[in-house]
Protein backbone atom coordinates (compact mmCIF):
# COMPACT_ATOMS: atom_id res chain seq x y z
CA UNK A 1 0.00 0.00 0.00
CA UNK A 2 1.23 3.56 -0.91
CA UNK A 3 1.93 5.95 1.90
CA UNK A 4 -0.64 8.52 0.31
CA UNK A 5 -3.89 8.93 1.99
CA UNK A 6 -6.92 9.06 0.83
CA UNK A 7 -7.01 12.96 1.03
CA UNK A 8 -3.32 13.13 -1.26
CA UNK A 9 -5.00 10.71 -3.59
CA UNK A 10 -8.22 12.75 -4.02
CA UNK A 11 -5.68 15.91 -5.25
CA UNK A 12 -4.27 14.16 -7.44
CA UNK A 13 -7.28 12.90 -9.47
CA UNK A 14 -8.36 16.85 -8.96
CA UNK A 15 -5.15 18.12 -10.41
CA UNK A 16 -5.58 15.57 -13.00
CA UNK A 17 -8.76 17.17 -14.50
CA UNK A 18 -7.43 20.26 -15.12
CA UNK A 19 -4.59 18.92 -17.09
CA UNK A 20 -7.46 16.42 -19.01
CA UNK A 21 -9.19 20.24 -19.21
CA UNK A 22 -6.19 22.13 -20.56
CA UNK A 23 -5.29 19.50 -23.04
CA UNK A 24 -8.82 18.42 -23.88
CA UNK A 25 -7.88 19.89 -28.18
CA UNK A 26 -5.69 17.22 -27.90
CA UNK A 27 -7.41 14.32 -27.04
CA UNK A 28 -9.10 14.74 -30.63
CA UNK A 29 -6.12 15.94 -32.61
CA UNK A 30 -3.41 13.93 -31.17
CA UNK A 31 -5.01 10.97 -28.74
CA UNK A 32 -0.83 10.02 -28.16
CA UNK A 33 -0.02 13.00 -27.32
CA UNK A 34 -2.71 13.87 -24.86
CA UNK A 35 -1.97 11.11 -23.19
CA UNK A 36 1.79 11.80 -22.87
CA UNK A 37 1.17 15.57 -22.01
CA UNK A 38 -1.55 14.24 -19.09
CA UNK A 39 0.93 11.92 -17.68
CA UNK A 40 3.65 13.58 -18.01
CA UNK A 41 2.19 16.30 -15.68
CA UNK A 42 0.47 13.81 -13.24
CA UNK A 43 3.71 11.60 -13.24
CA UNK A 44 2.69 10.81 -9.37
CA UNK A 45 -0.59 9.59 -10.08
CA UNK A 46 0.30 7.89 -13.30
CA UNK A 47 3.73 5.93 -11.47
CA UNK A 48 1.86 5.15 -8.19
CA UNK A 49 -1.92 4.52 -9.13
CA UNK A 50 -2.10 3.14 -12.88
CA UNK A 51 -5.31 2.02 -13.02
CA UNK A 52 -6.90 4.87 -11.74
CA UNK A 53 -5.13 7.08 -14.22
CA UNK A 54 -5.91 5.25 -17.08
CA UNK A 55 -9.54 4.82 -16.05
CA UNK A 56 -9.70 8.49 -15.29
CA UNK A 57 -7.75 9.42 -18.68
CA UNK A 58 -10.39 7.05 -20.59
CA UNK A 59 -13.60 8.22 -18.68
CA UNK A 60 -14.02 5.22 -16.97
CA UNK A 61 -13.41 6.45 -13.63
CA UNK A 62 -17.21 6.50 -11.31
CA UNK A 63 -18.41 6.60 -7.99
CA UNK A 64 -16.88 3.26 -7.28
CA UNK A 65 -13.19 5.35 -6.98
CA UNK A 66 -15.06 7.53 -4.43
CA UNK A 67 -16.68 4.72 -2.27
CA UNK A 68 -13.24 3.08 -2.07
CA UNK A 69 -11.41 6.56 -1.43
CA UNK A 70 -13.96 6.61 1.43
CA UNK A 71 -12.55 3.26 2.70
CA UNK A 72 -8.96 4.40 2.62
CA UNK A 73 -10.11 7.05 4.92
CA UNK A 74 -11.53 5.28 7.19
CA UNK A 75 -8.38 3.14 7.13
CA UNK A 76 -6.34 5.82 7.13
CA UNK A 77 -7.98 7.09 10.55
CA UNK A 78 -7.87 4.09 12.33
CA UNK A 79 -11.60 3.06 11.70
CA UNK A 80 -10.95 0.25 9.54
CA UNK A 81 -8.37 -2.14 9.69
CA UNK A 82 -7.72 -3.24 6.14
CA UNK A 83 -8.80 -6.89 6.03
CA UNK A 84 -12.32 -4.89 7.33
CA UNK A 85 -11.82 -2.91 4.22
CA UNK A 86 -11.44 -5.85 1.81
CA UNK A 87 -14.35 -7.78 3.48
CA UNK A 88 -16.78 -4.86 2.72
CA UNK A 89 -15.23 -4.09 -1.12
CA UNK A 90 -15.57 -8.37 -0.98
CA UNK A 91 -19.19 -7.76 0.03
CA UNK A 92 -20.08 -4.87 -2.97
CA UNK A 93 -18.34 -6.40 -5.67
CA UNK A 94 -20.42 -10.11 -4.90
CA UNK A 95 -23.68 -7.74 -5.13
CA UNK A 96 -22.67 -6.12 -8.20
CA UNK A 97 -21.75 -8.98 -10.15
CA UNK A 98 -22.53 -12.17 -8.66
CA UNK A 99 -26.09 -11.77 -7.24
CA UNK A 100 -27.67 -10.34 -9.82
CA UNK A 101 -26.75 -13.57 -11.75
CA UNK A 102 -27.28 -16.18 -9.81
CA UNK A 103 -30.22 -14.69 -9.26
CA UNK A 104 -30.47 -13.66 -5.78
CA UNK A 105 -30.74 -9.66 -6.35
CA UNK A 106 -32.31 -7.17 -8.67
CA UNK A 107 -29.33 -5.87 -10.98
CA UNK A 108 -27.75 -2.71 -9.21
CA UNK A 109 -28.20 0.73 -10.44
CA UNK A 110 -24.83 1.55 -12.92
CA UNK A 111 -22.67 3.86 -10.32
CA UNK A 112 -22.53 7.39 -10.58
CA UNK A 113 -20.12 8.84 -13.45
CA UNK A 114 -17.26 10.83 -12.04
CA UNK A 115 -18.55 14.05 -13.20
CA UNK A 116 -22.01 13.08 -12.15
CA UNK A 117 -20.59 12.65 -8.79
CA UNK A 118 -19.19 15.81 -8.40
CA UNK A 119 -22.61 17.64 -10.31
CA UNK A 120 -24.68 16.54 -7.35
CA UNK A 121 -22.35 18.37 -4.80
CA UNK A 122 -22.48 21.48 -7.38
CA UNK A 123 -26.21 21.50 -7.38
CA UNK A 124 -26.20 20.60 -3.53
CA UNK A 125 -23.90 24.02 -3.09
CA UNK A 126 -26.00 25.90 -5.20
CA UNK A 127 -29.09 24.94 -3.93
CA UNK A 128 -27.87 25.91 -0.05
CA UNK A 129 -26.44 29.61 -1.41
CA UNK A 130 -30.07 30.14 -2.91
CA UNK A 131 -31.63 29.67 0.08
CA UNK A 132 -29.02 31.70 2.49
Amino acid sequence: MTSLSSIQIQALVRDMDGSIRRHRKLKNSDPHKFYETVMEENKTLYEAFPTIFNKHIDGKLDATFFEMLKLRHKMDIGELTEDDASKIVGQKLFDRFVAPVIGNAPTPEKPLSYSEYYKQFENASNTTKSTD
